[in-house]
């Protein structure tokens, strides 16, 4: 059921719209009322010019002004052929309403004012009679003015009220369209984010899987001798890989289909503190190794396992497609370093390898083109407010340094 003022408006609303309908029955009863009382008083010219005044008010609203000139030209005639007030005087107040309430221009509705002013002073003077004549003229010229310019001031205030109310919807107008924009950009952030996890996630496992089989292939198919142990270790490789990087995946998609599962502090893909430590990272950098790749790590894992959670995902993530970019671009042989320091005021990280460098070398099982995995990481680490750099090393090999101050991601997870 409606609330009172919702059916207020509603029924605002209709009249608003139906304007032309409302004001021709409007018109037609104060036609039936007041032109009959016009013709019972001043006879047969009462209802003509009662008549001529009031039926205009059937497009007021559509064309004010012009009824008000209309109205004009039929008080002028009144005066003149009439010299008594008549009930179809009702409709020159309407117009003056309608003229003062519709029409924007502020020079018109004072030049209606002004008009209705000196026609109270005319009427004045044409309907009074002795004794007392000019005492009496007067005295209704006052009356007349002090109707007209109350009229005239309610129409304003209602001009002014509808203004407002318009002023007020397009506010609003523009408030929803301001949350829609947030909204999309909600949208767009969380696919962004989305596409990164997944690139992080199925990149580092396909390369490990990748480098696995082919080097697999190779040694099933040069080497001297190719044993079931062998064969067991790569397969237990590429299986691992394979397992945890369907299980990341399905994190992600899980966050995907429901929005309000994800946790505050966390990307997609991790949801609680117990992943990102240090065990984390010594699982990942062993995944690489296994993958053929000499890597020496350097981290305090009750220090690094203090960090707050994202700050420890940022840093993961980051070691993570560092060390999947010497797997595809390093080339062979290859060794890396992965160092991470945490020192009171910022966690800094620096992957480098000796290798081709970041671009030296085909990427493994893939075409040439533009990758995201360094874009993604600058992203990370900008969201918590840190330094990023990738670049070659002089002699050879590429090198990945990170900076984050602690403040500032200890305050982007209070504000998450």
């Amino acid at each position: 059921m409606k609330r009172p003022d919702d059916l207020a408006v509603t029924i605002y609303r209709w009249g608003r719209d139906h304007a032309l309908l409302l004001d021709s029955i409007f018109a037609g009863v104060l036609l039936v009322l007041l032109g009959s009382a016009s013709a019972f008083i001043a006879s047969w010219p009462g209802l003509v010019v009662a008549t001529l005044t009031i039926i205009p008010l059937a497009v007021r609203r559509r064309c004010p002004i012009g009824v008000l000139g209309w109205s004009l030209v039929m008080s002028v005639v009144q005066l003149i052929v009439i010299p008594i007030p008549l009930p179809g005087n009702v409709a020159q107040a309407v117009v003056v309403y309608t003229v003062a309430a519709n029409v924007a221009s502020l020079g018109v509705r004072l030049c209606t004012l002004v008009g209705a002013l000196v026609g109270s002073l005319l009427a004045g003077f044409r309907w009074s009679t002795p004794p007392a004549y000019v005492k009496h003229s007067l005295l209704a010229a006052v009356v007349l003015a002090v109707l007209a310019t109350l009229v005239w001031v309610i129409g304003n205030l209602v001009r002014g009220r509808e203004e407002n109310l318009r002023r007020l919807g397009s506010a609003v107008t523009e408030l929803e369209e301001g949350r829609r924009q947030l909204e999309r950009f909600v949208a767009q952030r969380e696919r962004v984010s989305a596409a990164r996890e997944i690139h992080d996630i199925v990149a580092h496992s396909l390369t490990v899987v990748i480098v696995q089989a082919d080097g697999a292939a190779y040694a099933a198919e040069h080497a001297d001798a190719w044993h079931r142990r062998d064969a067991r270790e790569v397969l237990s490789v590429i299986g691992e890989t394979a397992r945890s990087a369907l299980a990341e995946v399905r994190v992600v998609v899980d966050v995907l289909r429901d929005v309000d599962t994800r946790d505050g502090d966390a990307e997609f893909g991790a949801s609680n503190d117990g992943q990102a430590t240090d065990t984390e990272l010594r699982r990942l950098v062993d995944s690489i190794r296994a993958a053929g790749v000499s890597v020496e790590f350097d981290n305090n894992p009750a220090t690094f396992d203090a960090l707050p959670f994202r700050l420890r995902f940022v840093v993961l993530r980051v070691v993570q497609e560092s060390l999947t970019n010497v797997l595809k671009h390093a080339g062979s042989p290859v060794s890396a370093r992965v160092a991470v320091e945490c020192t009171p005021d910022a966690v800094c990280v620096q992957i480098d390898d000796d290798g081709l460098g970041q671009h030296g070398a085909r990427a493994v099982g893939s075409r040439p083109g533009r990758g995201h995995g360094l874009v993604g990481m600058r992203e990370r680490v900008h969201e918590l407010g840190g330094e990023f750099r990738a670049e070659r090393r002089p002699v050879r090999g590429f090198e990945v340094t990170v900076e984050i101050p602690l403040d500032i991601a200890v305050g982007e997870r209070s504000t998450s």
